[in-house]
């Protein structure tokens, strides 16, 4: 009876001890189970930086989990960790090796490395796991666009939006191509179907905004990428993006906050590091400014092609440190030539400081090309009257077109649009094809009332000149002048 009563303590006891593992195996799950929920979340609203560490646990944990291995590899190249985001994909594809969009992940960052080679054997298996897809397609897209064959790379892009055309990615990528290669309507054109299709997409978004800063169009630009901030606010990139516009416009306060807001989430981000460091070289400050770059330098997320461009950036503002302050002690000693002044002054207006370019470039006693490129700084300084002098004297010396539609360009900012008008019209006698002269006359009849015949002059420019920035721009004018007539 005692034997009996002890066995069937042992079993109570082995019953309890198995509840109590059941249990905490149910409670470890539960752990997994949120840490990768929260994993998620975090990458979903692009705070890369906050999924890593709950999807690295989950990953611990579940071992055998494809979700957090894959999200675990997606928050790291969000975080610019490209190799360690491999090392997380290539776990998740020996789980499942003919997942579509694990392929597609792990091409992307060996892309993102500057590695074609390793990246484009990922997009062929998924596209031979899903004929035209329209991912893989992009994949293979740009993966030809790294490796310089341009026309390749559009027919691909072609291809995947011929798949699925409500696949976003592919119009942005391509829109971004078209954008580099400064065919700016027809990036306009993909980059605004790229947020048609999806307007929650933040990469899209930010694309167009740069295109719009490209062309001039400095609200849609601002407004634009407010959006993709407003969407993805812990994405340092849209932060960037709205300091590269800033910067362009010449607003630099601005654009130096948005820099420092962008490093505030990364404080290596190449891109903010570079656009401070251009802030900084623009002052003068160039300690300052290679500071900058080397604090980008330092950060061993860097893929190579940033490195490049960044050591590129640096040498220069070195190489322009070394020579300012030698021209500059050759002033203060008295002994510059002219030649030493015109370099110096070339070096300012680089740096966007016409003033001082034009007073450098004035004591030069420039001649020849130098006397325009004093007529130029003294345009970008806002001393137009000065400047309209200049190229009035040059194009009375030289009939050229160029130099009439400088004068037109000068004699408008001083708010004499008639006789603005006649120097276009000068310009135009000279060669009836100038496009600035066609397009300037149409500027200065609607400033000077006349809707109709600036409409009738922005149609002629557009059938002479269908593609460009400027056709761009002209369109978007006509549309507002005209909406049921634009072409």
């Amino acid at each position: 009876m005692r034997r009996g009563v002890h066995v069937v303590t042992l079993l109570v006891a082995a019953s309890a001890v198995t509840a109590i593992l059941a249990g905490k195996a149910n409670d470890v799950r539960k752990d997994a189970f949120r840490l990768l929920n929260e994993g998620v979340a975090a990458y979903n609203r692009a705070d890369y930086r906050s999924a890593i560490v709950p999807l690295q646990k989950a990953a611990a944990i579940s071992l055998n989990s494809f979700a957090a291995h894959h999200y675990l590899g997606l928050a790291l190249a969000g975080d610019r960790r490209y190799a360690e985001a491999v090392e997380a994909y290539k776990i998740a594809l020996d789980l499942d090796p003919d997942h579509l969009q694990a392929n597609i992940a792990i091409g992307d960052a060996w892309l993102a490395q500057g590695d074609t080679d390793e990246a484009q054997p990922y997009y062929v298996k998924a596209g031979k796991l899903r004929p035209e897809y329209a991912a893989a397609l992009d994949g293979l897209a740009r993966v030809a666009e790294a490796q310089a064959e341009e026309d390749k790379a559009i027919a691909l892009y072609e291809r995947a939006l011929a798949s699925d055309k409500g696949f976003a990615p592919a119009y942005t990528h391509l829109g971004d191509l078209y954008l580099r290669a400064g065919k700016f309507d027809d990036a306009v054109k993909l980059l605004v179907e790229a947020v048609s299709v999806r307007p929650d997409f933040g990469p899209g978004l930010d694309r167009l905004a740069a295109a719009y800063g490209k062309l001039g169009f400095s609200n849609e630009a601002v407004s634009t990428i407010r959006k993709a901030i407003e969407l993805e606010p812990a994405d340092p990139e849209h932060r960037v993006t709205l300091g590269q516009v800033l910067l362009e416009m010449g607003v630099v306060a601005g654009a130096e906050a948005s820099f420092q807001a962008a490093i505030a989430i990364d404080s290596a981000h190449p891109a903010a590091r570079g656009g401070l460091a251009e802030i900084a070289r623009r002052r003068g400050d160039y300690d300052a400014a290679v500071q900058q770059i080397d604090i980008a330098l330092a950060d061993t997320r860097l893929d190579r092609r940033g490195r490049d461009d960044l050591t590129k950036q640096r040498a220069a503002i070195a190489a322009e440190r070394d020579r300012g302050a030698s021209l500059e002690a050759l002033i203060a000693a008295g002994s510059a030539t002219p030649a030493d002044r015109a370099a110096l002054s070339r070096l300012e207006a680089e740096k966007g400081r016409f003033d001082r370019a034009a007073e450098l470039l004035t004591a030069a006693a420039p001649e020849g090309p130098d006397r325009e490129r004093l007529s130029f700084y003294l345009f970008r300084a806002g001393r137009f009257r000065e400047a309209h002098e200049l190229y009035a004297e040059l194009a009375h010396a030289e009939r050229r077109a160029d130099l009439e539609v400088n004068d037109g360009a000068s004699l408008a900012r001083l708010g004499d649009d008639a006789k603005a008008k006649e120097a276009f019209e000068r310009a135009l006698a000279i060669d009836p094809a100038q496009p600035l002269a066609k397009l300037y006359i149409g500027n200065v009849l609607l400033r000077m009332g006349d809707a109709a015949g600036a409409a009738t002059t922005y149609r002629a420019f557009l059938a002479a000149y269908p593609t460009g920035a400027s056709a761009e721009q002209v369109r978007r004018v006509l549309s507002e002048l005209t909406p049921s007539a634009t072409p």
